[in-house]
């Protein structure tokens, strides 16, 4: 990692996602950032598949422009930029009444309702108390995971949302799909992708982040759209599953394997497994 990445991470305080994300990169979020290139501090940051954000957290960069094709999850995130104390007042009512049967009332109530703080806040609490942090939705676009059997859920508090609220002041966002997302990019952009990842077997669990699952002619669509970032002159890191398929799609960039534990099916089965580290530019590991 280059020397003003280091310093400008001890100067920053740290700021944890406030949402639990399926495939959310915290647990090896240190090694990401010892992957990023040199100059990363000078160049705009995007993600198009922005998740958790658990990377965007941790660099806190000076431009950002931070998209995914949820666009609950992007509404989520301007709500709690633009209003944290009211939404924390929402988080505090939800803690008090979470069982079961009030995790089923607000799931109802929040596939009726639209785009507001309180939805947001609705958002989150879910989103902290369902199965396993997943976000899965129906073919009618209504959120439908089960109840995560959690008596006190995680829920970020009044100054996690306010810290987080000011790390996101900078940011802009967009609810696009991610080839619509890096349109107008240019060769100062820092790029990171991570992607839903393609199944490792017939038991793993599938995100579904929108109505559409993400399948392997997407995958083969983001490499195509990868090796239009690369010819742009971009630097960009991907980070996607360790698969034959995706070290073919990649293999004119610099691969790098990472262990990880990750839930590997919907019982819960934590394992060990390797994910991909991919760049246009060389990296320590």
């Amino acid at each position: 990692m280059g020397e003003n990445i280091k310093a400008a991470e001890e100067k920053r305080k740290t700021v944890k996602p406030f949402l639990k994300w399926a495939g959310g990169k915290q647990q090896i979020v240190k090694l990401l950032l010892q992957c990023l290139p040199a100059d990363v501090e000078n160049r705009t940051y995007r993600e198009p598949f922005l998740g958790g954000g658990s990377l965007f957290f941790a660099l806190q960069p000076k431009k950002a422009i931070l998209s995914d094709a949820n666009k609950h999850l992007i509404q989520c995130y301007k709500w709690v930029r633009d209003r944290p104390d009211l939404i924390a007042e929402y988080l505090q009512e939800h803690y008090k009444n979470n069982s079961e049967k009030y995790y089923y009332k607000i799931r109802e109530l929040y596939n009726q309702s639209t785009n507001s703080t309180a939805q947001a806040a609705r958002f989150i609490y879910l989103n902290k108390a369902c199965f396993n942090g997943i976000f899965r939705v129906n073919k009618s676009g209504a959120f439908n995971v089960p109840y995560g059997k959690r008596q006190n859920p995680n829920l970020p508090n009044i100054h996690h949302l306010r810290d987080v609220s000011k790390v996101l002041a900078s940011a802009e966002f967009t609810a696009k799909a991610f080839e619509k997302a890096l349109e107008g990019v240019n060769k100062n952009d820092f790029i990171y992708l991570d992607p839903p990842y393609p199944p490792l077997n017939n038991t793993s669990c599938f995100t579904h982040y929108t109505c559409d699952k993400f399948m392997n002619k997407d995958q083969e669509r983001l490499a195509g759209v990868v090796r239009d970032l690369d010819t742009a002159g971009c630097l960009f890191m991907v980070s996607n599953a360790h698969t034959q398929k995706i070290r073919q799609l990649y293999r004119q960039f610099n691969i790098s394997p990472l262990s990880v534990t990750r839930f590997i099916t919907c019982k819960s089965v934590r394992r060990k497994v390797e994910e991909l580290i991919i760049t246009n530019y060389e990296v320590p590991l």
